[in-house]
């Protein structure tokens, strides 16, 4: 079973959605920025297409709506839910490893955070949204933070227009997940583009070379054999390249929290 189906959301034209579609008009009448479509059925192709900060006024107010000391509607739990599909379908698939009952289990935590986000302060709904269905999953599986790389996602990044199948339909590759890492970094200005190529690299010459040591805590990217590998394709010493590798590694820990668990 999907996350969706868990929560009854898997037809959009069935009862659950329909309560939400019925109340559209008038939640549009106490919150102008809903005014955006017609219909509650169009909202998530015009989330799609809205830049972010547009799209997290639409979803503050839905979370306003949802919240017990807001409005107290839990049809607009269902609807801000319901639009949060792509993402947190991603989510359970990322996960999927850790629990055969994963779709139910981030099912219940994603009802829980869209009917409790706090409004009053609230900003970037549907990246903290998905970021505290994560934790509490993890929470809730008895499961240290593995830091937080999958999002945040605005409204109009890919994953709202894709399914997690078909996007890695034999699910993440190790080299996908290095490339997630890597994205993160460097929207975060903690990589250059070059320096995550330059790792990618690494990672690739690394898994050729197959070393029998791997170097501690760089999973094979400081290895002789791929050090020298792109050295030379690059023009420079193995030693400048294990250098920024060094540096490169040190940057990724500190972007995906991870430096204090290495140093437990």
């Amino acid at each position: 079973m999907s996350v969706a189906t868990h929560l009854g959301l898997a037809d959009p034209d069935g009862e659950v959605l329909a309560l939400a579609g019925q109340r559209w008009s008038r939640w549009q009448m106490s919150h102008e920025e809903l005014g955006v479509v017609e219909e509650l059925a169009d909202l998530p192709a015009w989330l799609r297409a809205a830049d972010w900060d547009e799209a997290d006024r639409v979803l503050l107010a839905l979370a306003q709506l949802s919240a017990p000391d807001g409005a107290d509607d839990v049809a607009a739990t269902t609807a801000l839910a319901w639009v949060l599909l792509p993402g947190a379908s991603l989510l359970a698939f990322r996960l999927g490893r850790l629990s055969p009952r994963i779709d139910e289990i981030l099912a219940a935590q994603l009802w829980v955070e869209a009917r409790t986000f706090p409004w009053q302060r609230g900003h970037k709904v549907a990246a903290n949204i998905l970021m505290n269905t994560r934790k509490g999953v993890m929470r809730d599986l008895g499961i240290g933070d593995l830091g937080d790389r999958t999002i945040p996602f605005p409204p109009s990044a890919q994953v709202w227009t894709e399914a997690a199948p078909s996007a890695h339909p034999a699910g993440p590759t190790a080299e996908q997940e290095l490339l997630d890492i890597l994205e993160l970094a460097t929207s975060k200005g903690a990589l250059s583009e070059d320096d995550g190529e330059m790792l990618l690299s690494l990672a690739r010459a690394a898994d050729a070379a197959c070393p029998a040591r791997s170097g501690r805590g760089h999973a094979g990217l400081m290895a002789p054999a791929a050090s020298e590998a792109v050295a030379a394709d690059r023009g420079v010493s193995a030693r400048t390249i294990r250098r920024r590798a060094a540096r490169s590694v040190s940057a990724l820990r500190t972007v995906c929290g991870t430096d204090e668990r290495a140093s437990a």
